[in-house]
């Protein structure tokens, strides 16, 4: 669903950028910015199997960054990490334009699924938020059933839910790793969407490869 049907406004460089000025803390004090960023990405995958809140994460995730550059005031942490949260609250998640109309017009045509990695206490939030959780004829997080993606088991349980065979289903991600190899591997045809800073080199080919969700209407309507 991220990245893929939706996307946050702000990166998560940025928004660790604003919060430590909003909390009053160096710009300096997590080291390099892009490198806190891209730990910070690594730790959420890690722990958002686990966590019982986005709070939780986030202040494990920050304290984890401090600690990576030798600073353990724990007030300090937490305040950074409240300020993250507000920041992330206030700039939300948006549908990409045309979204909606192009998976309302997938509908009419096919049985359309969606399964997303994530907390079930994150994801289905979003969903309503966003007015996806009415679109789809078969929704799965994986935070409700405990599989996530690449294994090809979350694949087959999506499959099941809409009752159709692998062989005539496309899966549609942005992840090339837990999207295209693991639908792959569960008897797929896939379409990858290719972000600009995506340095992939395929190890398996997509059956096709766009840069918006949304440029698949010439190939499927």
């Amino acid at each position: 669903m991220d990245w893929t049907l939706s996307y946050y406004p702000l990166s998560t460089q940025q928004a660790l950028e604003q919060a430590l000025s909003r909390a009053s803390c160096p710009l300096d004090c997590l080291g390099d910015l892009t490198t806190a960023a891209d730990r910070y990405n690594t730790r959420w995958l890690e722990l958002e199997r686990t966590a019982e809140s986005i709070d939780t994460i986030r202040l494990q995730i920050m304290t984890t960054l401090f600690e990576d550059q030798g600073f353990s005031d724990a007030s300090t942490i937490l305040k950074v990490s409240q300020a993250y949260d507000d920041i992330r609250r206030e700039s939300g998640v948006l549908a990409y334009p045309g979204i909606d109309g192009f998976l309302a017009d997938l509908r009419s045509t096919y049985r359309l699924g969606l399964f997303t990695n994530g907390p079930t206490f994150l994801q289905w939030d979003k969903l309503k938020a966003l007015g996806f959780d009415t679109l789809f004829d078969a929704i799965i997080v994986a935070g409700d059933v405990g599989v996530y993606k690449p294994d090809p088991q979350a694949f087959r349980l999506l499959l099941n839910e809409l009752d159709v065979p692998a062989k005539h289903s496309l899966f549609v991600g942005d992840n090339y790793d837990a999207d295209i190899v693991g639908a792959h591997n569960a008897g797929m045809y896939t379409a990858w969407i290719k972000h600009d800073e995506d340095r992939v080199i395929p190890t398996i080919q997509p059956t096709i490869v766009t840069s918006q969700t949304t440029r698949l209407r010439e190939v499927l309507l």
